[in-house]
């Protein structure tokens, strides 16, 4: 019978550490820092929706924290601010956070720039929700270019994953 090699394997040192869940208070910065500035580059269509970006973090990172009861909050929130129709940004954000949830263990197996192009169809499809939406209501066809910023979103996913991420506290030597 043959021994498996451990060989290859690394030995468990104090570069090799498990992260740790982020407070509370970093979690509520980090929405109330996505919603300030998702509201500062509303004007332009080419910039991302960093709240969806941040609902879809913290979904994925702990999704006791920012699950879809937070989307939903956000989502009535990103209504009320922006004067539109009560509950279609709250449709999006809890629609966000069911499908991220269902892709989050296969999301789990890639890097931040394999993540990202799974991020696009989902912020694609809930810029489609909100889209249907106002067609519903208003009529107005928004134009392809308002689709531009998914994949903006797409493509800063790696960026702002970073910066969402928590600093690791440093480890306390006895």
């Amino acid at each position: 019978m043959m021994k498996p090699d451990y060989s290859g394997l690394r030995a468990a040192d104090d570069s090799v550490r498990l992260e740790r869940p982020a407070s509370a208070s970093w979690v509520v910065f980090t929405f109330l820092m996505a919603i300030v500035f998702t509201i500062a580059g509303s004007p332009w269509l080419w910039m991302p929706n960093f709240l969806s970006l941040t609902i879809i973090y913290w979904t994925l990172r702990q999704p006791e924290s920012a699950g879809m009861t937070v989307a939903f909050i956000c989502g009535i929130l990103m209504d009320v601010i922006n004067g539109s129709v009560l509950g279609q940004q709250a449709l999006a954000f809890v629609t966000l956070c069911y499908f991220t949830t269902s892709l989050a263990r296969r999301l789990a197996w890639f890097n931040l720039i394999g993540q990202s192009l799974h991020i696009l169809p989902l912020l694609l499809f809930s810029q489609i929700l909100v889209m249907l939406v106002r067609l519903w209501f208003d009529g107005l066809w928004p134009g392809w270019e308002w689709f531009l910023s998914s994949v903006t979103g797409a493509l800063i996913w790696p960026v702002w994953a970073k910066i969402l991420r928590p600093r690791p506290e440093p480890v306390k030597t006895l």
